[in-house]
């Protein structure tokens, strides 16, 4: 396998731990709304700094603002409910973990158009 790929991989299996760990916080901590803002603030950071992208900024505050904007719309309807809510109906740390799943969406379709993946 040559090092391009095997970057490559390298950067998808990071981008699987940077989502699993962001599920992995909110699970286990959505009872404590700091410190579950605080840990998937670390990993937000960690991952736009390995990423290093203008880009990958602008998905992340993309995806914060209007899925955490969307969730309250949808709650203001009536469509569910968050169990510990602290801001507008919503957990804090919702816009993190929506910034999250952007990213995480976006850096995993370059790594993966990388790797030779066609549309």
């Amino acid at each position: 396998m040559n090092e391009k790929i095997k970057k490559e991989w390298k950067n998808l299996i990071f981008d699987g731990i940077f989502a699993i760990l962001t599920v992995a916080i909110v699970i286990i901590f959505y009872r404590n709304i700091f410190l579950t803002t605080i840990l998937v603030g670390i990993i937000s950071i960690i991952g736009l700094i390995k990423w290093k992208s203008k880009m990958a900024l602008i998905m992340f505050l993309f995806g914060a603002l209007f899925g955490a904007f969307a969730q309250m719309i949808s709650i203001n309807y009536g469509v569910w409910s968050h169990a510990y809510p602290s801001f507008m109906n919503v957990p804090i740390w919702l816009f993190l973990v929506w910034g999250n799943a952007a990213v995480f969406l976006y850096q995993t379709a370059l790594e993966l158009k990388k790797l030779g993946v066609k549309k």
